[in-house]
């Protein structure tokens, strides 16, 4: 069952500012989960916990860690979108080297590094988020590191202790009255946190690939692994433990269903280029009744030739479009020009025609529509309901010098005479522009008006250019 996604509005839609390209995350905080996965948590539920058992090299033993999360009656326990904000406010601290505990920022600043729309309701999440945070305390038994002590210790704290917020209306009320400009808003880190900041308890991300993950329990493993790669390429973990200490599964679920609710997201760490791809009876493997393990191989960084002038260009309008470095690489080198071409046309139109706000992760769409050769089907758009279909010749093209002329054209034709340029056009089609015709097809909607669309600009385009 695909997770449910709180506000799909704020899905990732920026793109990342140069400068935080090259990301950190505080290691406690990738080690449990700070949040539930889930995109909201019952009214009366204001505790979660999460623990696990590790070996202790500093006491030769074994011992238990445990996390406990306690909220505040009127604000609740922090979701997935709320463990994101911890994570951007990282980013803003690192943008000052982790020199002052309390931090100056803008709210636009922060929603440009999440990646959500700037919209009102962006803001008024972003809002909720932090106080959420100020009413959160942690309870670390034996499960915070404290680096210069080199030992896992007991903390307990409210990660931020001051938050203030001045929104654009207030700034520009005070510009115009001709006040001297308010301060930007700012949050404080608590001295605990801080301090793992300082001694360099942190790691790099890759913020790029986290805003390209959809599920939030892909995210959450992401952090979680790509901590524990640094040490080795192949671990293999207990399952049970692994999905609900680390990751936020529900203790509920049997065996089976916990491998069912991470393949969602192991598939798409796969698909990424995180994780190696491997058939199920690797990755899982049976100890005993009832005991399973779970193995992530970490995707080795193939060596390649330095791409051509051509391939550099594909890259970067790749990159453009959310994909990152690595992974537009890949896609270049494993995939022809044509198909990444068209797949990148096919986006850019059904955002034109009003599709943008179905496809809540435009550079996952984009990935996977060229890995599978075809446009995505129609269920990987947005969950609310399709579109009706727009006339074919009402989709707006791509810039093209001929463009005005092919607009015209298609407009002073008939529907019969459409009918026949779309079948004269099918003849002589590229094979991977007719592979997502004939497969849009099938799923109809905007998928369907934009490769008709493209399959009548085309042909009205040899029409053109044979009578000139």
């Amino acid at each position: 069952m695909k997770e449910p996604v709180e506000n799909p509005t704020l899905a990732t839609v920026n793109p990342l500012p140069f400068e935080l390209e090259d990301g950190r995350d505080e290691l406690n905080l990738a080690e449990f989960p700070l949040a539930a996965i889930a995109d909201r948590v019952p009214d009366n539920q204001k505790t979660l916990v999460f623990e696990d058992r590790i070996f202790d090299s500093g006491k030769s033993e074994m011992i238990t860690r445990r996390l406990t999360i306690s909220a505040s009656d009127k604000f609740g326990l922090p979701t997935s979108l709320d463990d994101e904000v911890i994570l951007g406010l990282i980013q803003l601290t690192k943008q000052n080297r982790f020199t002052e505990r309390k931090v100056n920022f803008s709210r636009y600043q922060l929603i440009q590094i999440l990646g959500w729309r700037h919209e009102g309701r962006s803001y008024e999440r972003l809002e909720k988020s932090l106080k959420r945070w100020l009413g959160v305390t942690l309870y670390y038994d034996k499960a915070w590191w404290d680096k210069d002590e080199q030992s896992w210790v007991d903390e307990n704290f409210h990660i931020l202790e001051h938050v203030t917020l001045y929104d654009q209306e207030r700034r520009l009320k005070r510009l115009r009255s001709g006040k001297p400009e308010s301060p930007l808003s700012s949050f404080t880190w608590n001295e605990v946190v801080f301090r793992s900041f300082k001694s360099g308890y942190l790691k790099s991300i890759d913020l790029g690939l986290f805003r390209q993950l959809e599920y939030a329990a892909a995210k959450r493993m992401y952090r979680f692994l790509d901590k524990r790669f640094y040490h080795k390429s192949r671990w293999e973990l207990d399952l049970t433990e692994f999905a609900c200490e680390h990751v936020g599964v529900s203790r509920n679920y049997d065996t089976g269903q916990l491998k069912r609710r991470l393949q969602p997201a192991i598939a798409e760490l796969e698909a990424v280029g995180f994780l190696e791809v491997l058939p199920v009876d690797q990755r899982y493997v049976k100890i005993s009744r009832g005991e399973w393990r779970i193995v992530f191989i970490k995707k080795a960084v193939p060596q390649i030739e330095p791409p051509t002038r051509e391939a550099e260009q594909l890259i970067r309008r790749l990159t453009e479009r959310g994909v990152t470095p690595s992974v537009a690489t890949e896609l270049v080198r494993d995939f022809s020009p044509e198909l990444i071409a068209t797949q990148m046309e096919v986006l850019e139109r059904l955002q034109q025609v009003k599709e943008r706000e179905s496809i809540r992760n435009p550079a996952g769409y984009l990935v996977k529509s060229i890995r599978e050769g075809y446009a995505p089907p129609q269920k990987l758009l947005a969950r609310k309901p399709t579109p009706k279909r727009a006339p074919a010749v009402e989709v707006s093209p791509p810039p093209d010098p001929l463009q005005n002329q092919i607009n015209a054209y298609l407009e002073q034709l008939s529907a019969n005479e459409l009918n026949q340029l779309e079948q004269e056009s099918l003849s002589y089609a590229e094979p991977t522009l007719l592979a997502g015709y004939n497969r849009s097809q099938q799923t109809g909607g905007a998928v369907s008006g934009v490769y008709r669309r493209m399959i009548l600009e085309r042909g009205a385009k040899r029409r053109l250019k044979a009578a000139a």
